[in-house]
């Protein structure tokens, strides 16, 4: 977790010292959010680069570590949940859930704790056709559907099903109370903090003043940060 109010403050440390100018609490939260979003991404795009070089029986032990560090920086964001099943409750031969609101990728879906298998589309009428291969609630299999919709066959599961996956991150928020001179000052009572690695917390500050439109160099974030540190 990295505070809002310390990336924040050094934002606007950074701003002042250049006469940057001033990024509203808004605008703040927006480049936030987006900022986030962008090392969110970063993690996902190295965790599924490792996990298919694991995958594919690539070995060494600077792999293992790359892929563990990998696992460590999603592992906030990973989570679980029951499936609401749709009305009206089934579609031919499947039956349709709703997705949880903040998923990101699925990992796992489960019924009583039975894996379900997931399948392409167009990999499930071959599965339907056949009397060998065709799915039962004993080898349930599901697809992504449109509109966050999974539809699980056989149709005769209608509860139960529980995922486990990798949600978004919940979008950050520097919340405020305005003084009687118009200055904001900081609420940490309706503020979200970053969900992202501690050590990110200079990266953030650097995306967040590019969406801004500023160039900092690495080193003057690290610098001002401490600086920032060092005064509370």
């Amino acid at each position: 977790m990295v505070s809002i109010n310390d990336v924040r403050e050094t934002v606007l440390a950074i701003c002042n010292k250049n006469n940057y100018g001033y990024i509203s609490p808004d605008d703040f939260n927006l480049y936030a959010k987006q900022a986030q979003l962008e090392i969110f991404n970063e993690y996902m795009s190295k965790y599924n680069y490792y996990t298919n070089l694991e995958n594919n029986h690539t070995s060494g032990s600077d792999l293992a570590d790359l892929a563990e560090s990998a696992r460590e920086s999603i592992e906030v964001f990973i989570t679980g949940s029951t499936l609401i099943p749709q009305i009206p409750p089934t579609a031919g031969p499947f039956a349709l859930f709703t997705a949880p609101a903040d998923w990101y990728h699925i990992n796992v879906l489960t019924y009583n704790n039975v894996e379900i298998s997931k399948e392409s589309r167009l990999n499930i009428a071959r599965l339907l056709n056949s009397n060998l291969t065709a799915p039962s609630e004993t080898y349930p299999v599901y697809v992504m559907s449109q509109n966050d919709t999974i539809a699980v066959v056989p149709n005769t599961i209608q509860s139960n099903v529980s995922a486990i996956y990798v949600r978004y991150p919940v979008d950050p928020r520097w919340d405020y109370v305005n003084l009687t001179n118009g200055e904001p000052m900081y609420n940490a009572a309706g503020s979200v903090d970053f969900e992202v690695a501690e050590d990110d917390e200079p990266t953030l500050v650097s995306k967040i003043l590019e969406k801004a439109g500023l160039s900092i160099r690495e080193p003057e974030v690290y610098n001002t940060a401490q600086m920032n540190d060092n005064q509370q």
